[in-house]
């Protein structure tokens, strides 16, 4: 999926206010600052990409309570990820992750936290 086909689900999904989005398996290697118009998702689905990092802008999504990020090659997690408090399913399995932000304690209505070994 291209950058420009990328922004284009994004803009229309803030349009719709849409509950949910699902970019899994598309290959993707980054998410744009944009993500972070989302607002009213209640459910990201970003498994089976390519990503390495978030951008800081996905603390903005305070209504999310499910975040896949399965099966990807993220190696850190923005601070911001503290912000997601209604956030209840956090899966972070299948990365490249060593540590997770001391703001993951914020996360005080997570019920499920999937993950592999942090070392």
């Amino acid at each position: 999926m291209s950058n420009k086909e990328l922004l284009q689900i994004i803009q229309k999904a803030a349009r719709d206010k849409a509950p949910k989005l699902n970019l899994s398996g598309q290959s993707l290697t980054s998410l744009p600052a944009e993500i972070g118009q989302l607002t009213a998702l209640t459910l990201l689905y970003l498994s089976n990409n390519q990503l390495t990092s978030l951008p800081a802008e996905i603390g903005q999504l305070t209504a999310l309570t499910l975040l896949d990020l399965s099966r990807n090659q993220l190696t850190t997690l923005p601070a911001e990820i503290g912000q997601l408090t209604a956030l209840t399913q956090l899966d972070l399995g299948a990365n490249q992750l060593k540590t997770l932000p001391a703001e993951i304690v914020q996360l005080t209505t997570l019920t499920l936290l999937s993950s592999t070994e942090i070392n």
